[in-house]
């Protein structure tokens, strides 16, 4: 009998098999360093710009300057920490001009409220314990205007006196006044153009003199209009022509003492022309009238 050759299969044993170690892996890499101040100027950023979302809204502008004393405090921290400085110094700013205007405008609404209520106040009178009418007054015979209004607006080359908050910033003298200006005007720079139909350009030339105690930048801090006859106000941005040199755009930041002159162009009605007023004022400032001419 021949003898069949046999084979023999391995078979695999999980009792005898060596176990496969589990692959290497490759060290994570370490976090980056965290930027110093970074959390603490994005938080002020946010807060002074929702803060100047309600700069304007009664009661809503209180918290307002809430929020921004906030932000002005992170802001502040976080410059003190943060290597960059850009992020943290822009919530400083944002959060100080919502301040800034929070303040202003709470100011301007206290003041209007407690006038509306001495008018109210001022309109009664209490008798026996009832309240009544106040007794109209006979009317007495109009005094003449202030100088310097619109109904008695001063003479062009009178020297005013501007104040803000009750502290004086400027004195201003205007004129003489050249109400038809439109061939200097067109002379002053090529890309002028004529006024529209029934308007001409009249020019005038302000003198200022910085008279504050920091530092001032008179086309900045003033506003210089033309008020027709017929009551429409017109101003410099109505065009964009360019007045003779020197012009009052021409005259930077003063400091006390400081002055300088420069010209203002003004596309204004023809019709009635000399009948106008020349006005000037601050941003929270009464204006102040001249004559025409």
């Amino acid at each position: 009998m021949n003898e069949e050759s046999t084979s023999q299969t391995p078979t695999n044993d999980p009792a005898t098999e060596t176990p496969t170690p589990p692959p290497a892996y490759a060290a994570a890499p370490p976090a980056p360093p965290a930027t110093p101040g970074k959390g603490m100027a994005i938080t002020a950023l946010i807060l002074g710009i929702v803060a100047l979302l309600g700069v304007a809204i009664p009661v809503l502008n209180v918290l307002s300057a809430i929020l921004a004393v906030v932000g002005l405090i992170l802001g502040i921290i976080a410059l003190t920490k943060a290597t960059s400085k850009g992020l943290p110094l822009s919530g400083v700013i944002v959060s100080g001009l919502a301040l800034l205007l929070s303040l202003v405008f709470i100011v301007v609404y206290v003041a209007g409220f407690t006038n509306a209520v001495n008018d109210v106040r001022d309109d009664t009178s209490i008798i026996d314990g009832e309240q009544t009418e106040a007794e109209p007054e006979a009317p007495e015979a109009p005094a003449e205007s202030e100088q310097g209004t619109r109904d008695n607006p001063a003479p062009l080359g009178t020297t005013i006196e501007i104040t803000e908050f009750g502290e004086p910033i400027y004195e201003l003298t205007m004129g003489p006044a050249t109400l038809e200006a439109n061939a200097a005007v067109l002379e002053a720079n090529m890309f002028n153009e004529p006024p529209a139909a029934g308007f001409q350009y009249a020019l005038v030339p302000v003198t200022v003199t910085y008279v504050g105690t920091e530092t001032g930048t008179p086309w900045i801090d003033l506003s210089i209009q033309f008020v027709s006859a017929a009551g429409t106000t017109h101003t410099e941005g109505d065009t964009l022509s360019v007045a003779p040199s020197p012009t009052l755009l021409d005259i930077n930041e003063l400091f006390p003492g400081g002055s300088g002159t420069g010209n203002v162009v003004i596309q204004i009605p023809t019709d009635n022309a000399a009948g106008g007023t020349w006005s000037v004022s601050t941003l929270f400032g009464d204006p102040f009238f001249f004559t025409a001419e």
